[in-house]
């Protein structure tokens, strides 16, 4: 038989930790994209076109990070609430 322990207060209060990290990367992407396209302003020819390239492929890369980490927080959102539902349902098995 498994044996398996979980707090599930904890799991529910690291969704917060996580939620926290995906706005602040969130903040940090908009101020640098912010920047680079000021920067990009400011600047022609062959090299500003392969910039723009690069930004490309760092918002692309970026939306992959995010996507994950919103993935993560979905799936912890889930974990604490099952694990706190089937802390319930076993607690009412006993009253």
């Amino acid at each position: 038989m498994a044996v398996f322990s979980a707090d599930s207060d904890q799991i529910l209060a690291a969704t917060g930790a996580v939620r926290g990290t995906i706005d602040r990367l969130q903040g940090e992407a908009a101020t640098l994209l912010a920047q680079l396209t000021h920067l990009q302003a400011s600047w022609t020819g062959s090299a500003a076109l392969a910039f723009q390239g690069s930004i490309d492929g760092w918002q692309a890369t970026y939306r992959t990070v995010e996507e994950s980490l919103a993935g993560i927080n979905a799936s912890l959102v889930q974990a604490g609430q099952a694990y706190a539902q089937t802390e319930q349902l076993n607690l009412a098995l006993f009253r």
